[in-house]
């Protein structure tokens, strides 16, 4: 039944009960049932909400939300205070409500969600409650997507893996795709010929965001997001010493972000490469898990800042559960895709001292990546 049909079953209602009102002979008992009827039928939509933790169990809220429920309450009591709504009525929705609609559009990327349906919260409200909460999550993703002032645990979970010392974080790039812009279309197109963004992970050992770096189109070339990013500046400026991260090699060897050799020379290059791989590999699973768990499709919609901030809030939600403890989101995972981008035409006016620049880091970092290989892997 559509909502014209409900108003008029309604108006019905309300029109025999004042009919009846001018009976002298009526029923008192029963005029009184048919104005109570009336008012209960017409209860606002938004007072007949349900409460979607009494409809879901624990397992369906997990699967539908990717949290269990104790955790969307921390999640709640971390940014309600940043989710008022200054609407007129009763019709505003709780903190809560909005965080549970973002929450399966980040796992489903669709705003025709069932809980929408439920909350009885149209399409435009849907879009209003993704956008605001993903504000919300970006306004506190420093407190959650961070390097710690001591680096000490993070190298030795590292070293745990395959004994390589030293290292603070595993670099990658991944392309979420997007929809068509409207300007600027070609660089955003990436190698595999669809429109994306490239977005820069830094993890640790754990599979915890470091750093994230969501503002390249997707034709930026993954050394470049790196060096334009905050956290590539701060590891040239050598703002963490000695420590440095892994990277495929699509990156510059650097002595702050070893490659592996392209081609290893005995056995004590190809261990290197070993524990290299396998050490890295924590940015290639982290990536695979985000991307299992919040399925966002951002394909489907007209690209613009919303999109960039939707990103950053799926990666502090990574980090939140990973607090939390929530598991992994497991099902159907496959390989994690390695995407390689085309490198953007060289400008002819580059600085010379910049190439100069770039030479010199270059023979650093190989000078440094054979003294690890020949200190930790000959043998």
């Amino acid at each position: 039944m559509n909502n014209i049909d409900e108003l008029e079953r309604h108006l019905d209602l309300l029109n025999e009960v004042l009919n009846s009102d001018n009976e002298s002979d009526a029923n008192e008992d029963e005029l009184y049932e048919r104005r109570i009827e009336v008012r209960r039928r017409m209860v606002p939509f938004y007072r007949q909400r349900a409460d979607i933790f009494d409809l879901f169990d624990d397992n369906q809220i997990y699967k539908v939300f990717r949290f269990d429920k104790a955790s969307i309450w921390y999640i709640e009591g971390l940014i309600s205070n940043k989710l008022g709504r200054k609407l007129f009525g009763r019709r505003c929705l709780l903190p809560i409500e909005q965080i549970l609609v973002s929450l399966q559009f980040y796992a489903n990327g669709t705003f025709q969600s069932t809980v929408g349906n439920v909350l009885k919260i149209s399409q435009p409200s849907v879009s209003r409650c993704v956008r605001d909460v993903s504000n919300a999550l970006c306004e506190i993703s420093s407190d959650h997507i961070f390097f710690p002032a001591n680096l000490l645990e993070i190298q030795r979970g590292f070293t745990e893996i395959a004994n390589l010392r030293g290292v603070v974080g595993s670099v990658d790039g991944t392309h979420i795709r997007i929809a068509r812009p409207h300007h600027d279309e070609e660089i955003y197109v990436n190698r595999k010929g669809y429109h994306s963004i490239n977005v820069q992970g830094i993890c640790d050992a754990e599979c915890n965001f470091l750093s994230v770096s969501a503002s390249k189109p997707g034709s930026s070339h993954d050394s470049n997001v790196f060096a334009d990013s905050v956290i590539g500046r701060a590891f040239k400026n050598n703002e963490f010493g000695q420590s440095y991260l892994l990277g495929d090699s699509g990156y510059a060897c650097t002595p702050f972000l070893l490659t592996p050799y392209s081609q290893p020379e005995g056995r004590a290059e190809e261990r290197f490469n070993t524990a290299h791989k396998n050490t890295r590999n924590t940015i290639e699973r982290i990536l695979t898990q985000l991307n299992d768990a919040f399925t966002v499709y951002m394909e489907k919609f007209a690209f613009n800042p919303v999109v960039l901030v939707v990103i950053m809030a799926c990666c502090v939600l990574h980090n939140i559960a990973r607090k939390r403890n929530q598991p992994d989101f497991d099902e159907g995972v496959e390989e994690g895709e390695v995407f390689e981008i085309r490198m953007p035409p060289e400008n002819n006016d580059v600085n010379e001292n910049v190439n100069q620049e770039k030479l010199r880091l270059r023979r650093e970092g190989f000078a440094k990546r054979q003294r690890i290989t020949l200190n930790q892997f000959t043998y």
